[in-house]
């Protein structure tokens, strides 16, 4: 299933913002997000990254998982434990320091950082940080206005 028209508008809000607020983060969406050494591929929503690292991307759409600094997923009504089981499991796994939920079903977004190995399983160590729609809610180094969000019509 396709995402629907509000899943593609809130990723260009937050597209928008974080390269209005840092001329050297790029941003790019549905994004292949590899590991190779672990045999991990995921597709994002959204990754953003430094320019330095875009420039070193290889001419498919995959990006070195490492480089990103941070991930996000806009929760799909059909398919949310995608994004809140099997990629939460996976990006800390992979080296991704940051990891955003944003759900439009209830107007939240959760921010997942961190990466730790203490536990012997790559997790998240911070306890998530949980906002509302409306939220100025910080990302990494950024920080994105999420008033404008939609949510989900049923």
């Amino acid at each position: 299933m396709s995402p629907s028209r509000w899943h593609g508008r809130i990723v260009t809000l937050i597209s928008r913002q974080f390269e209005e607020q840092d001329e050297n983060a790029v941003t790019m969406a549905e994004t292949w997000v590899d590991h190779p050494a672990l045999g991990v591929c995921r597709t994002a929503d959204l990754v953003v990254m430094t320019e330095d690292a875009w420039d070193q991307l290889p001419e498919d759409p995959t990006v070195f998982a490492p480089d990103v600094s941070v991930a996000i997923e806009v929760v799909s009504p059909s398919n949310p434990g995608n994004d809140y089981i099997t990629k939460l499991r996976d990006y800390p796994r992979m080296g991704v320091p940051e990891y955003v939920i944003v759900d439009p079903r209830d107007g939240t977004v959760t921010v997942h950082s961190g990466p730790d190995t203490a536990s012997g399983e790559p997790r998240y160590a911070d306890t998530p940080r949980r906002y509302k729609f409306g939220d100025a809610v910080p990302m990494g180094r950024w920080t994105i206005d999420t008033a404008k969000f939609p949510r989900y019509r049923s």
